[in-house]
């Protein structure tokens, strides 16, 4: 996945959070929203995602099949400046090493990275002059609260209200105002700082911090941010709650008032007791108690659907591989193998193709392909084919920047000077451009100059050179060609095409 369509996936998941959240902040457990958050955490940085037929990229792709619309391909590369990586008949188009949109998505990056950083060490090197506390209510309760990292107790004339720092070696910060003689007050604050820290609430609070800097342009991930930050407050007061008895309810409110009105400045890496939306926290914790069986069947179902719905991506048509069985895989060693048998064969494949944009806004075809051999591939020929979205033949002018070459359903082209190695797929940047009069405007005219309509591209292999010298023909490529070249295809066909195998003697 990009980067684009990380922030987009996780900008849909976070729309879902917010919602439940609006409907059920306080009739479901906290770290219900915790867990959300964390969701969406993952589905910003992990470039990775689970197919689903349950996915809402599913339903989409189904409503989109059924009313012929929505056609696959126009998409612009943002993150990166593709530049043709082919010779021969691929059009070497002049284009930046960096592109204007990942200049401006590296910049706000190191900007807001650089921004956190100084924060956090700015806090630090304040913190660093704070003194040990001598108490004999901290010191026991740090003995009957024994941790695996060693937590330190410590006091701070910089700061006016508690708050915890650190990960492998945890501090609890008071201010040098604290009574120490409110040893009830003195018991909710250090529990409080306690379930921060058994949690890894400061690491917590890096990561998100990270997802921030990441997607920085993408204003819902500000919000999930800032909820983030506040339901990690809310899971905690929560507990402390029922930790305390219900009977702690009105005495810790009262606490957390006092306590608001001390606020300390901007900590981005710390768990500050006194942090925003006081109101919020109160109406929390007055209605906190423990929760019904439905409330956590609830939670359960939430989390279910919003990882199995809105954090996967599309499932594969479940025909795509069938519908090309005539034509690739009943041959050599794959012959009347079926399932996992013919996925442990030998094999390429066509894993799909794209219609994308250099930054000029010149289009081109981006093909990947999966070598599933034991040998390196050096070359290799193949035919391609362009459809508009309705499924309706193209006749192009594939090798525009020959004039003596004239339009046709079809183009067979060679590429040599390959090295794709045994199980490694190739994603190159670039691709094979296509003339667009409209786009093209320092370009000569070709034919009537007319627009790219190109919506869908079918390849096909029809020759394979490897490294050791042997050649692999592919023996259905007529048999390809006369059921696709210059005929209408449905969209839904074509939409489910790739990925294309071709199994391999």
């Amino acid at each position: 996945m990009s980067l684009l369509q990380m922030s987009i996936s996780g900008a849909v998941l976070i729309l879902f959070i917010l919602f439940i959240r609006a409907v059920a902040v306080n009739r479901l457990p906290k770290r219900t929203f915790l867990i959300l958050w964390w969701i969406t955490i993952l589905r910003l940085l992990i470039p990775v995602s689970v197919p689903s037929a349950l996915s809402v990229y599913s339903f989409l792709e189904r409503t989109a099949a059924h009313s012929g619309q929505t056609p696959i391909g126009n998409v612009m590369a943002m993150m990166q400046g593709e530049t043709p990586a082919f010779t021969g008949e691929l059009l070497n188009v002049p284009v930046s090493p960096i592109s204007a949109p990942f200049a401006i998505w590296l910049a706000g990056t190191l900007f807001f990275a650089a921004f956190f950083s100084i924060s956090y060490l700015r806090c630090r090197l304040e913190f660093s002059m704070s003194l040990p506390v001598q108490n004999v209510f901290a010191e026991k309760w740090l003995k009957d609260h024994p941790l695996t990292r060693s937590i330190s107790i410590r006091q701070s004339d910089r700061i006016f209200a508690p708050l915890t720092y650190g990960i492998l070696q945890p501090v609890i910060l008071m201010p040098k105002t604290t009574n120490w003689k409110d040893t009830r007050q003195l018991q909710y604050i250090f529990l409080y700082e306690y379930i921060h820290i058994r949690r890894f609430d400061a690491a917590a609070k890096l990561i998100a911090a990270f997802a921030l800097c990441v997607h920085w342009f993408n204003p819902l991930v500000w919000g999930m941010y800032l909820l983030f930050n506040r339901d990690m407050e809310l899971a905690c007061d929560e507990s402390v709650v029922r930790l305390s008895g219900e009977t702690a309810k009105k005495d810790y409110a009262l606490m957390l008032i006092h306590m608001e009105a001390k606020k300390s400045g901007f900590m981005p890496f710390c768990n500050e007791f006194s942090k925003n939306a006081v109101e919020e926290r109160i109406t929390a914790i007055m209605k906190t108690k423990r929760p019904p069986m439905a409330a956590i069947l609830i939670s359960c179902l939430t989390v279910f659907a919003a990882i199995s719905i809105f954090a996967t991506s599309a499932a594969a048509p479940p025909n795509t591989a069938a519908s090309h069985t005539p034509f690739a895989t009943e041959t050599g060693t794959d012959k009347g193998k079926t399932g996992a048998d013919a996925e442990n064969s030998m094999s390429i494949i066509h894993e799909s193709v794209e219609l994308l944009y250099y930054e000029n806004g010149w289009p081109y075809l981006h093909d990947i392909l999966t070598n599933n051999t034991d040998r390196t591939i050096t070359e290799m020929e193949y035919c391609m084919l362009a459809y508009d979205e309705h499924g309706t033949p193209l006749k192009l002018y594939w090798n525009f920047f020959d004039s003596s070459q004239e339009q046709s359903y079809d183009y067979l082209a060679r590429i040599d000077g390959l090295r794709i190695a045994p199980h490694e797929t190739a994603d190159y940047h670039g691709g094979w451009s296509l003339y667009d009069g409209e786009a093209m405007e320092n370009w000569p005219v070709i034919g009537n100059g007319e627009r790219n309509q190109v919506a869908y591209s079918l390849f096909c292999l029809k020759q394979v050179v490897f490294e050791d010298g042997s050649t692999w023909n592919n023996p259905h490529y007529s048999q390809w060609f006369e059921t696709y070249a210059g005929k209408e295809v449905r969209p839904e066909e074509l939409r489910n095409y790739y990925p294309y195998r071709y199994g391999i003697e």
